[in-house]
């Protein structure tokens, strides 16, 4: 391997500046690698890569292939998503996080980008990496797929309770014409506010309400 060297904002994240493992260095016995003992961990170190990355640089984008699989050693990225063109944020990644994991198991395009806050130290493997690893430490690497199984299932419970708060029961989709008449049969709202509404603007209760969706640009 050679030094490790920072890299620089220009860089991708498919050519950071690496080493197998510098002697300051050594992986956090937190996250996906709690289960690991100080020589276990050390070990695995040999597997991978150690990458060091500035404040402000790229390392997965988006939409991109990404096989390489990384724990936080220090620092603090960003993880984002696009969603109508903008960007929004989902977390922060810190000391013994992982990133890139489920393209690790199944490689593919990055569901998200990951941005670098503040400078940070990153270890990575790709899958031959995984595999040489796996072969050669069964029971070590048993730990370590268990701790990635348990991030993956909270990831996978925190997902669906964010689906859970924000699901909107879908209504009956409105005709193609200029307005429609807003009744209890084709929404959702409760027919008590049609009520309301009918004593606050005075009309006859058996008068239908009609409500208009046109938009003025």
């Amino acid at each position: 391997m050679e030094p490790m060297e920072e890299a620089s904002p220009s860089n991708e994240a498919s050519d950071p500046a690496k080493d197998s493992a510098p002697a300051d260095l050594e992986l956090p016995q937190l996250g996906i690698l709690v289960g690991l003992g100080q020589r276990s961990l050390a070990n695995l170190a040999t597997f991978g890569q150690y990458h060091r990355f500035p404040a402000g640089i790229e390392i997965i984008r988006e939409g991109e292939v990404q096989n390489r699989f990384y724990v936080v050693v220090s620092g603090e990225l960003a993880v984002v998503s696009l969603s109508a063109g903008k960007e929004v944020p989902l977390t922060t990644a810190r000391q013994g996080e992982c990133l890139g994991e489920v393209s690790l198991l199944e490689p593919g395009p990055a569901s998200a980008s990951v941005r670098v806050i503040k400078n940070a130290t990153l270890w990575s493997m790709d899958m031959a990496e995984l595999r040489e690893y796996l072969m050669d430490n069964t029971g070590d690497a048993g730990i370590m797929l268990m701790g990635m199984a348990s991030c993956l299932s909270y990831r996978l419970r925190r997902a669906n309770e964010l689906i859970r708060q924000h699901h909107v029961v879908p209504t009956q989709a409105l005709p193609r014409s200029r307005e429609q008449a807003i009744t209890a049969g084709n929404t959702p709202v409760n027919l008590g506010f049609f009520e309301r509404l009918k004593k606050a603007v005075g009309g006859d209760k058996d008068k239908k309400i009609r409500i208009s969706t046109k938009i003025k640009m």
